[in-house]
Formats: C-alpha cells, structure tokens, sequence
C-alpha cells in the first residue's frame, strides 16, 4: 500500500517554455526595431527633408524621453493589472505613430508625435518584454533566458538594417515603416497569448507573484539604482555609436548608403553573439560585476583610441572589439535584477527602476553628440567625451561588485 505524497513535494516548478523565452525576446526586437529603423536611413532622410543633425537627434531621444517619464509606473501597473492589455496599447501606438511618419515626413512637429506615439509603445515593451522572457523560464534556465533577451536590441537593429538594406540605393525609407506596422501585427498577437500563459498578475491580496520593492532591505534598493545609474552611463555612450554611426561613415568615412548599412551591422552582429555568450559566462559562475566593469573597460579604450583610428583595419577592429565587449554588457544589467533580488522577484518593478536608468542614457546619447561635436570641431574629437562616460559606468559596475560582495551576493 503506497501513502498519499506530501503536497510540497508534488509542487513542481513549471519548465521552461522557450516559446515564450522567445516571444519575450521577439517583443524586445519588435521595440528595437521601431527605435532602430531611423538610423540605417538617417543619411537618406537628411538629405530629403534636411531635418538637421539637433532635430535627428530629437527623433531617437524623444523615445527615451517618454520612457523616462512612463517607464517605474509602467513596471508597477504591469506587476498589478497583467501583461496583455499593455501589449495591445503598445500595437497602437506603434501602428497610429508609423502611420503619421509614412503620412507627414516633412513635417517636423508631426514627425516629433510620430516618434512619441512609438516612444510609448516602445516603452511598454522595454518592460514587459524582459518580465515575458524570465516569467517564461525555470530557475535553471534564467540566466540563459536573461542573455537571449539582452539580444533584442541587436536583433532588433539586424531587422531593420536588413531591410533597409535593399532599399537604400533607391533612397527608399518607407518600406521599412510598412515592415514595421506588419511585424507589430505578427509579434504582439503571439506576444499577447504568451503573456496570458506566463506572467501572472500580482492583485493587491496576491501572495504569488513578485514582492515588492519596499520588502526589501535598503542596500538591496541602493544596489537596483546602482544598476540603472551603470545603465544610464552605458546607454548615453552606446546610443552616441547606435544612432551617429552612419552618420560618421558618410560624413568621415566616405562610405556610400549600402556600405554604411553593412559596416553598421558588424558590431550589431557581434553585440547578438556575446549577448548569448555573456549569459554562459555568468551561469559559467563568472562573478557579475567584475565581467560588467571589464566589458565597459573595453569599451571606454575604443573611445579613447578613436583620435588613432585612421585607417580601415584599425577601424574595423575597434568595431570587432567594441561589438564584442558592448554584447556582454546588456546581459549583466538585465541579470542584476534576479541577483540581487532574487529570480522570483525581477518583476516589472525592478525592470521598471533599471529600465529608467536606461532611459535617461538613451535621451541624452543622441541629443549629446551634436554639441560636442560643434564643440570639438571633427568626429574624432568626440572620443575622449565618451569614453571618461564610459570609464565612469565601468567604476559604477566596480562599486556595484563591492555593494554585492558584502552582501555575500556576488555570483
């Protein structure tokens, strides 16, 4: 005669589901996409509407700008009322703002709401998308689940560069803003049902779910904004090189539209593998913020060397290094919230906090370049600017490293 088995022991952690790993990262891509469509035709639409280079800069900061503002109430209203309504409201924005640029591109205050709308669908999904992603995986497969989703900018820049790409010749922009609205279609329709599966909703008398923020210690909180201050820092210098680019393979290169748009995807393509790589490195048992403070490191030290690089071999290595060192970097902040918090508790609060941070980056980036490069007089002038931006993040990550040392956390 065999007894009943203990309820605990019946109680079994789901497996992971890869298909919504999956559509947490194809949410992220989706957001990337749309912030990302402008730069590979930024040269394209300079020379058509000569918006100038202040007002280009508006049109990719202006995400950021919005996210700034929505995304920490974001992140607590998504905790509470569930994912799938946010992923609807973010289809709209993203399809009403894409249709406004195809209807008005001339029109600059136009354009500016166009690029609010989609700032505000891409806000949504900078959140819910990592909150999918992690919901979906068993503690065994987090961080794996955190490195494939740290991919969703580079994949997300790869599909616009991909179809931008045939296009550019032609001096076509449009295509890629009808692409846009049929990926939102596709991807928050199957994001939509996943959400539904994965991501529970915490009601106020919920005990499932994760805890909020003020049930944690003070240091754990200080260590959270440590990470959105190594955010903001990493994504002012990262979005200078995402969005100017083009711009300083035309301008200081000599590069024609399509071979810009290839020399664009190299270190987008790399940032995609070390993604993946960097979560391996941290399952591996690779402590956190050491390989975090290394990683920006590296980055800091192409800045610096920018003045030297003269020639094309010197240049594409400075891409191989920095696409390399700058895939590692998103994996370690998307994977600090679950180390200091613990895995259960990276909800959208916590994604919300980091994700401000990150904000602030990707508003000044963009906007930042056109001053300093008045101010320096030459592209290779901006290096110095950037890379002590980027020396500062990587002594952030150092003192992040302290912070989770004597806590007893660094992993």
């Amino acid at each position: 005669m065999t007894s009943e088995p203990h309820p605990a022991a019946t109680a079994v952690e789901p497996p992971t589901s890869w298909s919504g790993v999956a559509l947490g990262l194809g949410l992220g891509a989706l957001a990337a996409y749309h912030l990302f469509k402008l730069p590979p035709v930024l040269p394209i639409l300079l020379k058509q509407y000569d918006y100038g280079l202040f007002v280009a800069g508006g049109f990719m900061s202006i995400y950021a700008a919005i996210g700034l503002a929505t995304s920490a109430l974001l992140g607590t209203r998504l905790q509470r009322h569930g994912m799938p309504p946010f992923l609807l409201a973010a289809a709209l924005f993203f399809i009403v703002g894409s249709v406004l640029t195809l209807a008005a591109p001339a029109a600059i205050p136009l354009m500016f709401l166009a690029r609010g709308l989609e700032g505000l669908g891409f806000a949504i999904l900078a959140v819910a998308a990592p909150v999918l992603a992690t919901a979906s995986a068993s503690s065994s497969h987090k961080t794996i689940a955190i490195a494939l989703f740290a991919a969703w900018i580079p994949l997300g820049q790869l599909f616009a560069m991909g179809i931008a790409h045939p296009f550019a010749e032609q001096a076509e922009w449009r295509p890629v803003w009808w692409a846009g609205i049929g990926l939102t279609v596709i991807v928050i329709a199957l994001g939509w049902r996943a959400a539904i599966r994965h991501v529970p909703r915490r009601a106020a008398a919920d005990s499932g779910g994760p805890l909020p923020l003020r049930d944690f210690s003070r240091r754990d909180r200080l260590a959270l904004v440590l990470v959105a201050a190594t955010f903001m820092l990493w994504s002012t210098e990262m979005f200078v090189m995402l969005t100017w680019l083009p711009q300083y393979l035309v301008e200081a290169r000599g590069l024609g539209a399509e071979d810009t748009i290839l020399a664009y995807a190299i270190p987008s393509i790399l940032v995609l593998i070390f993604n993946i790589v960097g979560g391996f490195m941290l399952r591996a048992g690779i402590p956190l913020a050491p390989l975090l403070a290394l990683s920006l490191g590296f980055q800091a030290a192409v800045w610096l060397a920018l003045p030297h690089l003269d020639g094309s071999v010197l240049g594409l290595a400075a891409l191989i290094v920095f696409g390399v060192a700058a895939g590692i970097t998103p994996t370690c902040l998307f994977a600090a919230p679950a180390l200091i918090l613990g895995a259960a508790n990276a909800g959208g609060s916590a994604f919300g906090i980091v994700m401000t941070g990150r904000n602030i980056g990707v508003l000044l980036g963009p906007i930042l370049l056109p001053p300093v490069l008045l101010a320096m007089g030459a592209w290779q002038g901006i290096g110095p600017v950037f890379g002590g931006i980027s020396v500062a993040a990587a002594l952030a990550a150092v003192v992040l490293g302290v912070m989770l040392a004597r806590r007893g956390g660094a992993r």
